[in-house]
């Protein structure tokens, strides 16, 4: 009697935990890219509708493509900007998103002292 219950409550707890699984799809997006000048190109990612998700620039240095300049981020079925960040040729200057309705904010010192952080516990 005790494995039949022990096996229904094992049963119970496996599909439970099924049924609270998120699946989440990374969604590769159109990328539209436009030489501006010799070395900056503009750069949008549309969706399957054609609806801009983000848009920035990239700076050309020999044979890569650097973040450059202002980039955003729109929430999805909107205009609506939700993160702003600020490139100088592939460095991180700036980041501004919208967490819970309330702007947040982080300069580049802070950006490299989470960096540092992070490379500490790994």
């Amino acid at each position: 009697m005790k494995l039949i219950i022990s096996t229904i409550l094992f049963a119970l707890v496996l599909t439970t935990g099924l049924f609270a699984q998120h699946t989440i799809i990374n969604v590769e997006h159109k990328r539209i890219l436009t030489q501006v000048e010799d070395n900056l190109y503009d750069v949008q990612f549309l969706d399957e509708k054609g609806n801009v998700v983000q848009k920035g620039q990239y700076w050309r240095d020999e044979d890569s493509l650097k973040p450059h300049g202002t980039w955003t981020l729109f929430a999805m079925n909107s205009n609506e900007a939700i993160t702003r960040s600020t490139f100088d040729k592939g460095e991180q200057l700036s980041i501004e998103t919208i967490i819970d309705g309330k702007l947040v904010s982080v300069d580049k010192e802070q950006l490299v002292a989470r960096k540092r952080a992070s490379e500490q516990h790994n």
